[in-house]
């Protein structure tokens, strides 16, 4: 799946602990901005189950993170 609109403050620690409870995580992917050392506003995650990953989109769509409402999607 895809979480767009991510607050800089937004770590991976963040991601796995508030999107591991709707299934098991593969992957974890959040490209960093190098010069300023913060994650993009986005960040990729696999699901163990498409059934885990379809909970999170129905979840997290258009919810709360950080302050900031994030669009999940696959």
């Amino acid at each position: 799946i895809v979480i767009e609109k991510l607050t800089k403050n937004v770590t991976e620690a963040h991601i796995s602990e508030i999107f591991g409870e709707y299934g098991d995580i593969k992957m974890v992917d959040m490209p960093i901005n190098r010069q300023f050392n913060t994650n993009r506003g986005i960040c990729y995650l696999i699901y163990q189950s498409p059934a885990s990953a379809h909970a999170a989109i129905a979840h997290m769509h258009e919810g709360q993170l950080d302050g900031a409402t994030i669009n999940v999607s696959i």
